[in-house]
């Protein structure tokens, strides 16, 4: 397999590196900006091609590694060109394999590969790619002969829909985006109750971070697990959870609530508050938690 690559910005780059490292053969870029291309190819020990025919003759797969208002102009233009035979494979979370139009009618082979992590820096975020997922879909073919990369990773491959790809990517959303969200919010709210924001981000450091731990500890079976040779299920949400609501603490979450000063914290809340409701449903299923629910629910 030669690894062509479209677009030299932190994905791209991060890629190559992370490839190289891992043994794949990557034959270099293609990019809009000369200077880009060229610096990411210095960095990655490879060739920077000055036109997309020469990067696409050298390689047999090609990585579009563009923003994603980029990829189907990318797309439009390489699909002209003579890529039978060759495995087009974009790395958007957002976007799926249904982006490639026509693809069929090229000869090549088309999917989308998703690292599950956030791309920091263009030269050092290849250093703790090791532990991120990698999720994919597209046509049988391409993910076949996607195999020859995924054998030499260390990261997990998680198949995925085409059809449901967008709502895998909300859920990614969700658990980076929102969660930052929502400690963002809790922020200040303290400094509102006259907690300064360094102090507010060091009480609920410990917090936080405790309730995820929590969230993905082994669950009690892990002896069991071990013995059988399956892995140990997580402890998960419905069990990690505390606070009022999970206490059906009813009188604390109206107070909660008539003390949110701005409407779309007040949102936020109920939104929030309603998953985690049900959350606590789960955890206690002889417990009524209707009077929350209405509580939550009122506008």
């Amino acid at each position: 397999m030669q690894i062509g690559i479209i677009g030299a910005g932190k994905v791209g780059t991060t890629l190559a590196k992370y490839a190289k490292d891992h043994g794949a053969c990557v034959t270099g870029f293609y990019s809009r900006t000369e200077s880009s291309g060229r610096e990411s190819a210095e960095f990655t020990g490879t060739e920077y091609f000055e036109t997309l025919d020469s990067l696409i003759h050298a390689s047999d797969t090609l990585f579009l590694t563009t923003t994603d208002g980029e990829i189907v102009k990318v797309w439009d233009c390489i699909a002209e060109k003579n890529v039978k035979g060759k495995v087009i494979c974009h790395f958007s979370g957002s976007l799926s394999s249904d982006i490639f139009s026509n693809w069929e009618e090229t000869g090549a082979y088309v999917c989308s590969v998703h690292p599950i992590y956030a791309f920091s820096s263009k030269f050092t975020a290849y250093q703790n790619l090791t532990g991120a997922a990698f999720a994919v879909e597209g046509c049988r073919m391409a993910l076949t002969r996607m195999q020859e990369f995924f054998r030499l990773l260390p990261n997990r491959i998680v198949e995925i829909s085409t059809s449901e790809k967008v709502k895998y990517h909300a859920a990614t959303s969700i658990a980076s985006n929102q969660v930052v969200g929502l400690i963002s919010m809790a922020v200040e709210l303290m400094q509102e109750a006259g907690i300064s924001e360094m102090s507010a981000y060091e009480l609920l450091k410990p917090l936080v971070e405790n309730n995820v731990k929590s969230i993905f500890e082994a669950a009690a079976q892990e002896e069991s697990a071990s013995c059988t040779g399956r892995k140990a299920e997580y402890r998960g949400c419905a069990q990690a959870l505390t606070g009022p609501i999970e206490r059906n603490d009813t009188e604390t979450v109206r107070k909660h609530l008539e003390h949110m000063d701005r409407p779309q914290w007040a949102l936020a809340y109920r939104a929030v508050g309603t998953v985690v409701t049900e959350l606590a449903e789960k955890k206690h299923p002889n417990r009524s938690y209707e009077t929350m629910k209405k509580l939550l629910g009122h506008e």
